[in-house]
């Protein structure tokens, strides 16, 4: 329908459509993910040991542990406007930190606050993207969310590693934050042209969040996620530390971490396909098989070549991770509560995204790297098992 410029001012807003508003997560996203690879690699310039790069990925996690059921719950009760406009200008403020005060303590303290920032726009876009839809539509829009996070991916840290290794660290840290600037004022300026997510479900006083974890494929959706992203935070901080050892390049860990990304991309584009082939539960418990073995070769191998090619296969498995646990936790979701799901999927995740890292840091810094990847390659193999469907269920 038209606009008619007679209507009365008071008139509705048109609302964004769905590829507007995966537009407006592209930038923010690549900057949010840029900002993690340069955090770490700055932090091994600093002269941090595993341990330390560990503790400040866990950093990370503290706030989405703490505040992704409320962001959940605030979605499904009053909408997404408010969350998502407040998390983008917090994340670009967080990823700019660093180059007021270029010291080890603040690379935590952008650590925190970008997370804080990145879990207000995840939960609610998440939610709002699952609620455009249903059935198969639903999974078709949390798919384009999934793609277009790949995309942001492999630009976040491929621009990241350049601009590092041209530029040097802190100057980086101001240019990840410009590459967020049109999606916060696309944000802060067009949030009322958002759709409303928020169902307005009855009884909200009698719900409680144990009810969800009774749901025993819910639970297991969760079981499966956490551990698909611990692994996935492992490869994301350790490879770069692994990289750094072997003495490649910020642009060559860019490179290998972008391959990671772009499989990602690829195999989400035939996420469809392999849904329609195997159900989601099926397809998401094969590819954390595959990661498991793909992971267990990455300290086996020193060249950037090679390295490229298993990241990308990686890649091509961990891709399935994130959109099918996605989905799947929508769908397990009781009617008027998919937020609140989404969020308590992203608070369990971000349990092990605190207590992974400083634990395997720890372990890292006293058995090597290589065990450290043979772990992450156990709990991928464990997701795997945790993803499988029961006769009846």
């Amino acid at each position: 329908m038209q606009h008619d410029p007679g209507s009365a001012p008071d008139s509705a807003p048109r609302l964004l459509n769905l590829f507007q508003i995966l537009a407006t997560i592209l930038l923010w996203n690549a900057g949010y993910k840029g900002a993690r690879v340069v955090n770490t690699l700055y932090a091994l310039e600093l002269g941090a040991g595993p341990f330390d790069t560990g503790l400040l990925l866990a950093v990370y996690g503290v706030f989405p542990l703490v505040l992704a059921i409320h962001v959940g719950k605030i979605s499904d009760r009053y909408g997404v406007r408010l969350p998502v406009a407040a998390g983008a200008v917090i994340t670009a403020l967080g990823i700019v930190l660093p180059w007021f005060w270029p010291v080890m303590p603040m690379l935590f303290v952008s650590a925190a606050v970008t997370g804080a920032g990145f879990i207000l726009v995840q939960v609610s876009m998440q939610a709002l993207v699952g609620s455009l839809g249903s059935g198969a539509s639903r999974t078709h829009n949390l798919n384009l969310y999934a793609l277009i996070v790949s995309v942001s991916d492999l630009v976040g840290p491929i621009a990241a590693g350049f601009s590092i290794d041209h530029f040097g660290h802190v100057r980086t840290f101001v240019y990840l934050a410009l590459l967020t600037v049109p999606s916060v004022m696309v944000m802060v300026f067009l949030g009322h042209r958002l759709p409303r997510a928020a169902t307005g479900g009855p009884d909200r006083g009698k719900q409680r969040m144990k009810d969800l974890f009774r749901i025993r494929e819910l639970r297991r959706m969760l079981i499966a996620s956490a551990l698909v992203m611990g692994g996935l935070d492992l490869f994301q901080l350790y490879l770069p530390i692994y990289g750094h050892s072997i003495g490649l390049s910020a642009s060559a860990i860019g490179m290998i971490m972008g391959a990671f990304a772009a499989a990602a991309f690829v195999t989400r584009a035939l996420l469809p396909a392999l849904v329609r082939r195997f159900g989601e539960a099926t397809a998401l418990r094969y590819a954390m098989f595959l990661a498991a073995g793909t992971f267990f070769l990455i300290p086996l191998f020193e060249s950037t070549l090679v390295l490229g090619v298993v990241c990308f296969f990686l890649g091509l498995c961990m891709g399935l991770g994130q959109p099918l646990t996605v989905i799947l936790t929508y769908n397990y979701s009781p009617a008027g509560r998919h937020g609140e799901g989404l969020g308590l999927r992203i608070a369990i995740n971000n349990s092990m995204h605190v207590t992974v890292p400083a634990v395997f840091g720890a372990a890292g810094s006293l058995l090597g790297l290589a065990p450290v990847f043979w772990a992450s390659s156990a709990l991928l193999a464990a997701g795997g098992y945790a993803a499988r469907t029961r006769k009846g269920a």
